[in-house]
């Protein structure tokens, strides 16, 4: 074979190894896998989303939405209690039990008021949410009977948790009702001073027999009481008695019965004045004259069966559990491009959107989370472009932003620069429990990360650059107000102001990471399979800790609870790697392309620092290498098909022609 031909063949090859070896995301997946389960995910049915968020079809709670709220809320002949929290929430995950447990100890008023719930962290349900004026979870409002809808109509607010609390304040707002529907008990407590008892026995709209027994709970608590009520809503529905309320303050608190046939009275022994001992001894008198009463079920039976999955969903679930087992084997250093991206998307589109108006601090955290965005967030052009134009919006508003103005232009500017998000789901911070880890675990990478980024770059010299950004976005963006002003109390105890490094705001970062870890292991919010530990373990980052030896400094953050210490300098070199531009993995992105390759310094592009590794095998020098040697074959191949041309049309050499003629 010719040394031309070689050298094609050579080139060639070099081409192809260049094309397969480049062929593979950091996961080691061909194009046409990536490119299959694009196709595969774009054409998937999205079960998940159906999932009702912290309730479900075994709970008394009615889980509402934005396309069924108003008609649930207004006009009903029913009063409504909803509350509007966030599934990513942590006091929302703590506090949904009281909840449940609200609705199944209250489901026998069914017929007078519904316990619902709306989970303001799904997409649809973002406008009703800032419609409502949801600023804080989670957020319970009353609404009365033939509630109208109007402007400002957003529910009365209880700013109670606690379930006996919560009940009182509903007990309150019951009696201010003023349009009754038909059957609503009648909260007046009776004057016995004018009382004629035979009223008592007249037959109740709706029933064709009058009660046979009048039960009446006095009430004389010195500081107020709503048993009476709730022991009328326990029994409005059985027939052949009515209770009422008296307030009697010459007798004691108690409970007593007229029987209809002889209005003769009779005192009920009630050894505590409670809800469920008055209830309990109507019950059982009750019974002893063979009345039956209803028993409440306390499951609720509101939700829809769930239907099948079909295929594409089937292979949706195949593909998540693939990517799971890969995160799995990747370990807990890993940092996704695909959370990073899914935190920003949150924290743009839902956080910050809730708010009906953003002005003062409020918009001035806005500003200083934007632009550290812009300075150190590891997006695509595209998205670099979208991030610069968001800031850009914000920073032209005079004095205020309107949040409906703001999800419109967000929203079109999005449009306008798309794709700008490579991904649609979470990895690392992902979990198989609803409303577990994925925006706060998200939240956390994110700032991690941009405290190393900032770190590593001469952008700015201010050390609180980014702890400022964070601390102005928690306090007054962050969904979960419980969390909020667990960490604003925190950055006060551990001084967050006195940071003078960016390397101090690093582990100042990491230090309070792992004492939020500490007060929230055991907690409801905890993933299992993600246990809140002192991070990095010693498995993890041995080097990280040390032996005490001597009290040489006062920082108890610092100090582990097995006679162990953190060693700062190797925790920082931790961190650093960590966190790193290198570090990240596109594992789970449906656009790779998208991938950022560059550091972004100010408002250009910087190559950034290191020797990074694309694919499994090539880094940063391979791929120039191939890059030259591939401009060398193609030089080469140019001369060779030249010289082969040339030869074709030369005349034979003579001899004479060499030696020339004698």
């Amino acid at each position: 074979m010719s040394s031309s031909k070689l050298i094609v063949v050579g080139c060639l090859i070099q081409l192809l190894l260049l094309l397969v070896s480049d062929g593979t995301d950091g996961a080691g997946v061909s194009l046409y896998e990536k490119h299959l389960l694009k196709r595969q995910a774009d054409s998937a049915v999205s079960s998940k989303d159906e999932n009702t968020g912290l309730y479900d079809s075994n709970d008394s709670v009615i889980s509402l939405n934005a396309a069924n709220l108003k008609a649930q809320v207004y006009g009903k002949s029913h009063a409504s209690l909803v509350e509007f929290y966030n599934s990513y929430c942590g006091f929302c995950r703590r506090y949904a039990p009281v909840w449940k447990q609200l609705a199944s100890d209250i489901l026998g008023w069914n017929r007078q008021v519904k316990v619902t719930a709306l989970d303001c962290s799904r997409d649809e349900n973002n406008a009703i949410c800032r419609e409502f004026e949801v600023m804080a979870y989670p957020t319970i409002r009353f609404f009365a009977p033939y509630y109208e809808d109007g402007d400002q109509k957003i529910g009365d607010p209880l700013s109670a948790h606690a379930e006996a609390e919560v009940i009182n304040a509903l007990i309150e707002h019951m009696h201010n009702v003023t349009h009754k529907p038909p059957g609503w008990p009648e909260f007046t407590p009776l004057d016995l001073s004018t009382l004629k008892k035979a009223d008592l026995f007249a037959t109740p709209e709706g029933r064709t027999v009058p009660p046979k027994y009048a039960y009446l709970v006095n009430e004389n608590e010195p500081n107020g009481t709503t048993v009476g009520s709730q022991v009328m809503l326990d029994f409005v529905d059985t027939s052949l008695a009515v209770v009422r309320r008296t307030t009697d303050k010459t007798e004691p608190s108690g409970l007593k019965v007229i029987v209809g046939g002889t209005m003769g009275e009779i005192r009920l022994p009630v050894d505590e004045f409670s809800r469920e001992k008055v209830a309990g001894a109507i019950r059982r008198h009750l019974n002893e004259h063979h009345i039956s009463v209803t028993e409440v079920s306390t499951k609720s039976t509101s939700k829809d069966p769930v239907t099948e999955q079909d295929i594409s969903a089937i292979m949706e679930q195949k593909q998540e559990e693939a990517l799971k087992e890969r995160v799995q084997e990747l370990g807990p250093t890993v940092i996704y491009q695909a959370d990073l991206e899914e935190a920003v998307r949150f924290a743009l589109f839902k956080e910050v959107a809730r708010f009906k108006k953003i002005d003062g601090e409020r918009l001035l955290a806005l500003q200083r989370f934007l632009n550290v965005l812009v300075r150190y967030f590891p997006f695509n052009d595209n998205g670099m472009k979208f991030l610069k134009e968001v800031r850009q919006y914000v920073l032209n508003a005079e004095s205020e932003v309107k949040a409906e103005e703001y999800t419109v232009q967000i929203k079109q500017l999005e449009q306008n620069r798309a794709p700008v998000f490579s991904s649609t789901r979470w990895m690392g911070c992902s979990s198989e429990k609803d409303g577990l880890r994925r925006y706060p675990c998200g939240l956390w990478t994110l700032f991690h990360y941009l405290t190393v980024q900032a770190a590593e770059s001469e952008i700015s010299t201010d050390p609180l650059e980014i702890l400022q950004a964070m601390h102005g976005y928690i306090k007054y963006f962050f969904g979960c107000s419980d969390c909020s002003s667990h960490f604003q109390q925190m950055a006060a105890r551990n001084k967050i102001w006195n940071v003078t490094s960016k390397d101090d705001a690093i582990l100042w970062l990491w230090s309070s990471h792992n004492e939020v870890n500490k007060r929230l292991s055991g907690d409801a919010t905890e993933d299992s399979d993600h246990p809140k530990i002192q991070f990095p373990d010693a498995e993890t980052c041995p080097e990280c800790r040390k032996k005490i030896l001597t009290n040489h400094h006062n920082h108890r953050q610092y100090t582990l609870d097995d006679g162990h210490e953190w060693n700062l300098l190797e925790v920082l070199a931790f961190l650093k790697r960590m966190y790193g531009f290198d570090n990240r993995h596109p594992l789970g992105l449906q656009e790779a392309g998208l991938v950022p390759q560059r550091l972004v310094h100010g408002d250009s592009y910087h190559p950034a620092g290191g020797n990074r590794i694309f694919g499994n095998v090539l880094n940063e020098m391979d791929i120039r290498m191939g890059a030259l040697l591939w401009v060398f074959c193609v030089v080469i191949l140019v001369i060779a098909v030249k010289l082969v041309v040339r030869r074709g049309y030369r005349k034979k050499l003579y001899t004479h022609d060499i030696l020339g003629k004698v």
